[in-house]
């Protein structure tokens, strides 16, 4: 946290809202926050959720690097139990070194998103249309990995981008990821058509370290940008075999989300979920209406209501959040 206080004490000349304070080329320093209060039908709660330090900078013309820290819930407050928490245990959320080679390879090495989709794409909270996360985001694949992944584009015009990741370790910080694994491995391809429409699919394994789960999935996405429309979907299904049990089961996940910006810092925003797993025999599904008020790039307010289809669900949050 000394870091964030420290940044704003620094001149203003090196310093902007929402790209850190500059020491050098070598080292940016700059973190974020984000804050939700969630209204259900029997408990209120306050959380300061996400707070992390960032470091990234070039250490040479090919080589850069990437370096964040990340308590969440960093304090919580249920206002129906009077109850309070605070966790102040920050964790790697991403450590990676970049090689720049050409445009066709490129190579990053760490922990690092998961490159795959658009939404895990986006792990800050102000940088989303949405407080809340669709429940494909977390529970069709690692949000993370530590490995290596080879990216660049496959052709002249920059448009058909392709990811190679691989992952045959454990987590950095098996403390601090969504599905824990030991074995990781996808390909991913991202085509832009022309500059309102991309489209793209993902396709891979990994093998889960709690269950003893190998799971085989494929991912598709799309996305259509002319303002003031933002639409874009993303699906997953995945294929499961259980090497103790000799089960097999399935997931199929993925949500519909429409923004429509009324004015540059005003807009509205739909989403539709839907998550199947056959192994517990469970379907979920959720619509979402929310609003967002960003005043600039780095500042966000938002509004949303959640109408799940088991009623009991059903809640209602506001968010404020920064990036410095």
């Amino acid at each position: 946290m000394s870091l964030v206080v420290l940044s704003f004490s620094l001149c203003a000349n090196d310093y902007e809202l929402g790209h850190g304070y500059k020491v050098n080329d070598s080292l940016h320093i700059g973190g974020y926050f984000s804050t939700d209060y969630t209204f259900t039908n029997n408990n209120n709660q306050f959380e300061l959720d996400d707070v992390a330090i960032l470091a990234y900078g070039n250490l040479t013309p090919q080589f850069s690097y990437f370096f964040e820290l990340e308590a969440a819930p960093f304090y919580t407050k249920n206002f129906s139990e009077n109850l309070s928490q605070t966790n102040t245990k920050f964790h790697y959320e991403r450590v990676y070194l970049d090689y720049s080679h050409s445009e066709i390879l490129n190579v990053r090495v760490g922990k690092q998103i998961t490159p795959i989709g658009y939404w895990n794409l986006e792990p800050i909270n102000v940088l989303r249309d949405t407080s809340s996360n669709p429940l494909y985001s977390f529970k069709m694949f690692p949000k993370l990995l530590t490995g290596i992944d080879l990216y660049g584009y496959l052709d002249d015009k920059n448009t058909l981008n392709y990811h190679l990741f691989v992952q045959k370790n454990n987590d950095l910080d098996e403390d601090y990821i969504n599905i824990k694994n030991d074995s990781f491995i996808g390909l991913t391809l991202n085509y832009e058509w022309d500059e309102y429409l991309d489209f793209g699919t993902s396709l891979g394994q990994y093998k889960t370290k709690e269950t003893d789960d190998t799971v085989n999935f494929i991912q598709l996405n799309a996305r259509f940008n002319v303002y003031p429309w933002l639409i874009q979907t993303e699906f997953a299904y995945n294929d499961i075999d259980n090497t103790l049990t000799n089960d097999t089961s399935y997931q199929l996940s993925g949500y519909v989300q429409g923004k429509y910006d009324i004015t540059q810092k005003h807009a509205l925003i739909s989403r539709y979920e839907y998550y199947k797993d056959s192994k517990f025999d469970t379907t979920n599904q959720i619509a979402i209406f929310g609003y967002s008020y960003r005043p600039q790039y780095s500042i966000s307010i938002k509004a949303e209501y959640q109408i799940h289809s088991e009623s009991t669900h059903d809640k209602a949050i506001l968010s404020f959040s920064v990036l410095f």
